[in-house]
């Protein structure tokens, strides 16, 4: 059994893994979240109307409304 295949049927490394991976996912989802806000302000500077942005952005008129 080679080393890589050994540290998956370690339950430990199982959970630490899960959670690195659980971690990771969590952070990409608020970067997402943080660039779309970033966004949905430079286009209301812009002049774009909030449902232009809503449009634009996904957000929702009450997350962009928040953004005024």
């Amino acid at each position: 059994m080679r080393l890589s295949e050994e540290r998956y049927d370690n339950p430990a490394y199982r959970d630490i893994k899960n959670s690195i991976d659980t971690a990771k996912e969590e952070g990409r989802e608020e970067g997402v979240a943080k660039e779309k806000l970033a966004t949905a302000k430079r286009l209301l500077g812009m002049g774009l109307t909030q449902e232009q942005v809503a449009k634009g952005t996904g957000l929702s008129i009450k997350e962009i409304e928040k953004l005024i």
